[in-house]
This record gives C-alpha cells, structure tokens and sequence, in this order.
C-alpha cells in the first residue's frame, strides 16, 4: 500500500519548521508515520512531527515520488545552499507552539544536588534541636 504523510522538516531556524510531503511504501498507516519520521530533515524529536497519513492510489504516489525529487529542498546538502537556493520559501517557513518547543533546563544537576544539601542541613537543625 502507498501511502502519503505530511512531516514537519527542519534545517529553517530555532523553533520553526516547515510541511513537507512524503511518499512511502508501507502495509499500514503506522508503519508509514515511523519510517516517515527517522528521514533525514524530519524533526525526529517532536511529538508531533507527523501530522497526518492517508493512503493513496500508485498513481498518485508516482506523482509525489516525481514531485518531490524535484524539490530544491530534497537537493541542497545543507542550510546555506538552502538559503542560496531559497529551497525553503519564507512564506512556507511556520513557527512552533509554545507547547512544543522543548527547552534543555540548565544546571538542573546542581539545583538537584543544592537541593539535597540544604534538606540534610534542615534534617540535622531539627533534630539537634529535637534531642539537644
């Protein structure tokens, strides 16, 4: 079964993407949005990086496969042919929600181990306190 699935693809700044199509070869649905998922540009992870599958005709999948290796977007080997080429058209470009952009927590380690010393600290005033 073919089928097509809409991916967001990156290589287009922070926090933004942009939709790209993919023709694939796969017996299920499911199948199709994994393989989809680990190809090169694809914002492997998001959550949401899949945005939707359906099946379609040999035909029609035919037509994407062509379509797409005409693409500059598929061609170019890296961001400064991208922009040299303008393969990714400002106005294609979208910016993430909020909700999905994850963001590294710095010296969460040191907060962690900060933490554990001043709860040991408190530990032993209380019972100094408690048993004299």
């Amino acid at each position: 079964m073919y089928y097509k699935v809409r991916a967001k693809c990156g290589h287009v700044g922070r926090n933004h993407y942009i939709e790209k199509q993919f023709y694939v070869e796969a017996s299920s649905g499911k199948e199709a949005a994994l393989k989809v998922r680990y190809f090169p540009r694809v914002k492997h992870h998001h959550k949401d990086a899949i945005l939707y599958v359906k099946q379609i005709s040999q035909n029609e999948f035919c037509e994407g496969v062509e379509i797409n290796k005409d693409d500059y977007y598929f061609k170019v080997t890296n961001s400064t042919e991208q922009r040299l080429f303008g393969a990714a058209k400002p106005e294609d470009i979208k910016r993430e929600n909020q909700l999905t952009v994850f963001r590294k927590k710095r010296n969460v380690d040191y907060a962690m181990k900060r933490r554990k010393i001043l709860e040991r600290q408190c530990d032993k005033m209380i019972e100094e306190a408690i048993y004299g």
